[in-house]
């Protein structure tokens, strides 16, 4: 099950940071009555069965030609699992993440200026929540 829960949120991480891409990738497929982009963010918004959305989703871009589904848009900036090579920067102790608003996915995002405005969960539409390291 814990499995499970992990490929749910990395998925609706990827999707939430990739919306505009996998739409625009979804384009000339044919995805029935309502897009399967569109069943993902009603069943987050309205507490429904994300993982089975987030299955069809990827079997959609499956069918459409691509081999990896949502799972090729999967930012892996951090997926080191605690390993760090030489080479590979550590984040700093004091640093600010900012994480998904809801804690529902994976995403991630770290500013790179002091200035830059903050992204929104393209779930939710709340801005992503800060976090010291």
């Amino acid at each position: 099950m814990a499995d499970e829960r992990g490929c749910t949120a990395g998925r609706l991480a990827a999707l939430c940071g990739h919306l505009d891409e996998i739409r625009r990738d979804l384009r000339g497929v044919p995805t029935g009555e309502d897009s399967p982009v569109e069943r993902v963010l009603a069943a987050v918004r309205g507490g429904g069965d994300v993982a089975d959305a987030l299955d069809r989703l990827h079997a959609m871009l499956q069918v459409g030609g691509d081999p990896w589904g949502l799972d090729g848009y999967a930012d892996e900036g951090s997926g080191l699992r605690g390993m760090w090579p030489e080479g590979v920067a550590r984040p700093l102790t004091g640093e600010h993440v900012y994480l998904c608003p809801g804690g529902l996915c994976t995403r991630s995002w770290w500013p790179r200026r002091a200035a830059e405005p903050v992204p929104e969960c393209r779930m939710s539409g709340a801005a992503l929540r800060r976090k010291r390291l």
